[in-house]
């Protein structure tokens, strides 16, 4: 907790919080939250349990529930360690490395996360001074930071494909069986939407290839695709479409004599 001022020194800090099922490496159902002192405990958490003649408080959630991810975690806290725990998310950084400076290379994607860039380092500087790791480098040689990966389309790839929108690229991976989101920032960047991959100690180098492959390979394939065809797939890049003009205005059944645009006067496309 003392690492990069990670901790209660920061005043504004007063929870720090876990989710075991991520880094604890257990399955969901298990997390842990640390407060700055009791007065910052919510008392809408608390719980109190008349009990046997006594008052006993508790903080967790209140209907029965498994132990199993508890003693999960248990297990994993006593059979890592602190040093097993390390090596297992050196591994994991350094894959995130990886995939953050692939993706940079293509000069397609922008990393917004920083983890992959040396320490004090902050700023993009394009795909030609992307930089491989040098074997023996650990994560204090980088920025800190968890190992995810959160990136977007770069500048010069609008500008050049401005039919293409991001939103599509978490779509056509959907296809791929990759569950990688895209959304926006909090309100005050909500300019600026991510795609967002957490990497786990699952994530192998030959899942990350091929992960890397079909990132490349639905990029190309956008690009390649003008812009009538992939409004066809694209989510809100349609609005002004021919069949959005000419849609139906969803009338139920019973109504559908009153439809102004019925859809036997519809456009529709047909997709092979």
């Amino acid at each position: 907790m003392k690492r990069d001022g990670r901790n209660f020194q920061l005043p504004r800090v007063k929870s720090i919080n876990t989710s075991g099922h991520k880094f604890g490496l257990v399955y969901a159902g298990v997390g842990w939250i640390i407060w700055r002192d009791e007065s910052y405990l919510p008392s809408y958490l608390k719980f109190e349990l008349h009990y046997l003649g006594g008052t006993e408080e508790s903080y967790t959630l209140t209907f029965s529930r498994p132990g199993a991810q508890i003693i999960a975690q248990y297990y994993n806290l006593i059979h890592l360690g602190f040093e097993g725990y390390r090596s297992i998310m050196e591994n994991c950084l350094s894959n995130a490395r990886l995939l953050s400076k692939a993706l940079e290379k293509t000069g397609w994607y922008i990393c917004v996360s920083d983890i992959h860039r040396k320490k004090g380092q902050h700023v993009y500087q394009g795909p030609g001074d992307v930089e491989y790791g040098n074997e023996g480098e650990t994560s204090a040689d980088y920025n800190a930071g968890l190992p995810v990966v959160a990136f977007r389309l770069s500048d010069d790839f609008k500008k050049d494909y401005s039919h293409v929108k991001q939103e599509s690229i978490s779509t056509l991976l959907r296809v791929k069986q990759y569950i990688i989101p895209n959304y926006p920032l909090p309100p005050t960047a909500n300019a600026t939407e991510i795609l967002r991959v957490v990497v786990r100690e699952s994530m192998s180098l030959d899942l990350l290839d091929r992960l890397i492959t079909d990132i490349i390979a639905v990029t190309e394939q956008l690009m390649q695709t003008d812009a009538v065809d992939i409004a066809a797939f694209q989510p809100g890049a349609a609005a002004n479409s021919v069949e959005k003009v000419h849609q139906s205005r969803g009338l139920e059944h019973r109504e559908r004599h009153k439809a102004k645009r019925p859809m036997g006067e519809g456009v529709h496309r047909t997709v092979c």
